[in-house]
């Protein structure tokens, strides 16, 4: 799991140097992206980050019931 961290993380920040990068480039040859662009930087890392802790919260909710379970049988 942690190497599955690794990489989505390596991915992400990968991800949005490219989006500054076209972003940059767009602004300075003028082009009609350049706002969908600028959008595209602002909102792909909030979206990404709201996914990871969506994520993490359902993985945090598993394995709190888990420990629950667990508890739960070892006092029966």
């Amino acid at each position: 799991m942690d190497k599955i961290r690794r990489i989505t993380a390596l991915l992400t920040v990968v991800l949005i140097v490219l989006l500054v990068i076209a972003t940059f480039v767009c602004a300075i040859t003028g082009s009609q992206y350049f706002f969908g662009m600028l959008a595209l930087t602002f909102i792909v890392p909030i979206v990404l980050w709201v996914f990871m802790w969506f994520t993490q919260l359902a993985n945090d909710k598993s394995e709190l019931s888990i420990e629950k379970d667990i508890h739960r049988e070892t006092e029966e």
